[in-house]
């Protein structure tokens, strides 16, 4: 059990970094750390319920040229709520 636990960490840590490098669709950064896309959803999962994952807005995706959304875990890089200004 140990070893699962292991692993889980590690794909984590991977996938926290690459998209704390720059916002990517999650097929991106399926390529870039070379964890598999479904893995990579659970993931983001894992990352969003702690507050880490923010959604960016939607971009072209590089690998299957499809309009989807790009996340990162980057707090530098979340666009302002517009809907903060309003009062």
């Amino acid at each position: 059990m140990k070893h699962q636990n292991t692993k889980f960490l590690d794909q984590l840590t991977r996938v926290y970094n690459s998209f704390y490098e720059r916002p990517k669709t999650m097929k991106e950064a399926d390529r870039a750390t070379g964890v598999m896309r479904e893995n990579i959803c659970w993931y983001c999962r894992t990352l969003r319920k702690s507050n880490q994952l923010f959604p960016v807005g939607k971009k072209i995706c590089g690998v299957t040229k499809r309009y989807v959304f790009a996340w990162t875990t980057n707090p530098d890089l979340v666009p302002e709520d517009p809907q903060l200004k309003l009062f």
